[in-house]
C-alpha cells in the first residue's frame, strides 16, 4: 500500500502547474485515506469506538505538513461564510498566541479544544481535516477522555493496530511523495500554520515554489533548522 501510494501520488504531483491542480492532487490523497478505511475488514472497523461528537482527541496538539494545512485552508475558503471565517480567525489567533508562549516540551502535553470544533463538538472542516485526524481511531472512548484530562494515560493501548497499519501505510506514502518532490515537509503546529495560511496568500505561492511554506514560529519545534 505504501509503495503504490508513493507511485500514484508522485505521478499526480508531476502534473501540478497551478494551485487548483495541487488541490485536486491533495483531494485524491485524502480520498485514498477515506477509501482505505472504508475497505478495511468489517471486523476491524467494528472495534472503532469513535463517534460523531466524540472529541477527546480534538484537544491534543496536531502536527501536520504544509500540504495538509493548504488542503484545510482551501476547504475553509470554499465553505465558510465571511462571518464564520472571521470568527475562526479569532480563535486561531488565540491558539497561535497560546502555543507561542509554551516552553519547550510543553506543547505535547498541552490540552485545548481545537479551534475548528463546532458548538456540538464536531469538526467544522471534517472533509478537510488533516491526515492525523483521519488516521486516529480508538477502541475505547473512556481511555481517550482520561488521556485528555491526564496526558500520562497510555493512549496507545486503545489503538487498533490492524487499522492503524493500513492507514499509516497510505499516509506515509502521501508524505513520502511530497518530500521526494521537494516540497517543504517540515512539521508544523496545525492551528498556527492554518492561521498563517488564511491570512497570508503568499504562503501557498512560496510552497508551490518549493520554498518554506510558513514562518519558523509555526513549526512544532521552532529551533529546528531548515533542512
Amino acid at each position: 500500500m505504501f509503495d503504490r501510494t508513493v507511485q500514484e501520488m508522485s505521478q499526480r504531483l508531476l502534473t501540478v502547474r497551478a494551485p487548483a491542480q495541487m488541490m485536486a492532487v491533495l483531494d485524491w490523497g485524502m480520498a485514498e485515506l477515506e477509501k482505505t478505511y472504508a475497505e478495511s475488514p468489517a471486523g476491524v472497523k467494528a472495534l472503532v469506538a469513535c463517534r460523531d461528537g466524540c472529541a477527546a482527541c480534538c484537544s491534543v496538539p496536531v502536527d501536520v505538513q504544509a500540504h495538509e494545512v493548504f488542503f484545510a485552508a482551501d476547504h475553509i475558503q470554499r465553505h465558510f461564510s465571511p462571518t464564520a471565517l472571521e470568527q475562526l480567525l479569532e480563535r486561531l489567533s488565540t491558539h497561535r498566541r497560546r502555543v507561542s508562549l509554551l516552553a519547550v516540551g510543553e506543547r505535547d502535553t498541552s490540552r485545548q479544544p481545537c479551534a475548528l470544533l463546532d458548538v456540538g463538538g464536531s469538526c467544522s472542516i471534517y472533509a478537510g481535516r488533516p491526515e492525523a485526524c483521519r488516521c486516529h481511531h480508538s477502541s475505547d472512548a473512556a481511555v481517550c477522555a482520561a488521556h485528555q484530562s491526564d496526558p500520562r494515560v497510555n493512549i496507545t493501548k486503545v489503538f487498533i493496530p490492524a487499522l492503524r497499519a493500513r492507514l499509516f501505510a497510505v499516509r506515509m506514502g502521501l508524505d513520502e511523495a511530497i518530500e521526494t518532490a521537494e516540497y517543504d515537509d517540515r512539521a508544523y503546529d496545525f492551528g498556527s500554520a492554518l492561521h498563517e495560511a488564511l491570512t497570508n496568500s503568499l504562503c501557498l505561492v512560496a510552497w508551490l515554489r518549493r520554498q518554506p511554506a510558513f514562518p519558523d514560529n509555526c513549526l512544532v519545534n521552532p529551533t529546528d533548522p531548515l533542512e
